[in-house]
């Protein structure tokens, strides 16, 4: 985002309210990991200023959706398989197929999760790690069970891969929604996140915002005196610090 849009929000305000400051500090953060977890906390009215999809986006939201419907998708091949009452078309090997994939996007997440660890909500590790643990235990006992008699030659490989799965979520249900040497709450997401702006391009958002915080003053939009507090706040602490009643959630908590 450059200067000039920033330049724009403010020419085009009569007035500055508080969900202006949101939709400033959103905009001087467009393009970096930082916009994202600070949407989290910002209102809906201020919302019109996040970049929304993007082609990497939207592939990384298909991957993690595969990952999600693939047990689902296996477990009701197997149950389809054993209520036909059929020996033709044992399905393993396509369960275990799509559960590899899937296996293989929460390998991909789990590494990313190491490169930038962020705080998750309790509930939705444990609703991912259900999606898995129960499919993945239905798609089992039916192998292992009336598929037991077709059990040949490579089909234990599947059994393995499904049984890694299980395992590994397990795993993360265990270990929680929290980082252990991480961001512990949604706040700490987004300051992680400016961390990871490399410093030259951090210092010139700074000086974007604090351009767009002193035509503020000069157009008689804000006092002095909030002028000052706003440029003394760090990047992206703008907004929970000038308008902290905005915020769509306590960014202190992670559930």
């Amino acid at each position: 985002m450059t200067a000039r849009s920033l330049t724009e929000l403010v020419d085009e305000a009569s007035s500055w309210t508080p969900v202006d400051w949101w939709r400033l500090e959103l905009r001087s953060f467009s393009r970096t990991p930082a916009q994202r977890p600070l949407a989290v906390l910002a209102p809906a009215e201020a919302m019109s200023e996040h970049r929304g999809v993007t082609l990497g986006s939207f592939l990384q939201g298909l991957a993690y959706l595969f990952a999600v419907a693939a047990p689902v998708i296996a477990a009701a091949a197997m149950v389809r398989w054993v209520l036909g009452d059929t020996a033709y078309d044992f399905p393993l090997a396509f369960a275990g197929t799509i559960t590899l994939v899937s296996l293989l996007v929460t390998g991909w997440s789990e590494l990313q999760r190491l490169r930038h660890p962020r705080a998750s909500r309790a509930s939705a590790v444990r609703t991912l790690a259900l999606i898995h643990v129960i499919p993945g235990l239905i798609t089992a006992l039916i192998a292992l069970t009336a598929g037991a008699p077709f059990l040949q030659g490579g089909a234990w490989v599947w059994i393995a891969v499904v049984a890694a799965d299980i395992v590994v979520h397990v795993v993360i249900l265990i270990r929680g929604p929290l980082p252990a040497s991480g961001p512990q709450n949604e706040r700490e997401n987004l300051q992680w996140s400016i961390r990871e702006i490399p410093p030259g391009t951090l210092a010139e958002i700074t000086a974007r915002r604090d351009a767009a915080i002193r035509r503020l003053a000069d157009r008689g939009l804000i006092e002095p005196g909030t002028a000052t507090r706003a440029l003394t706040t760090a990047p992206g602490e703008l907004a929970l610090t000038l308008a902290p009643e905005l915020q769509k959630s306590d960014p202190q908590r992670s559930r």
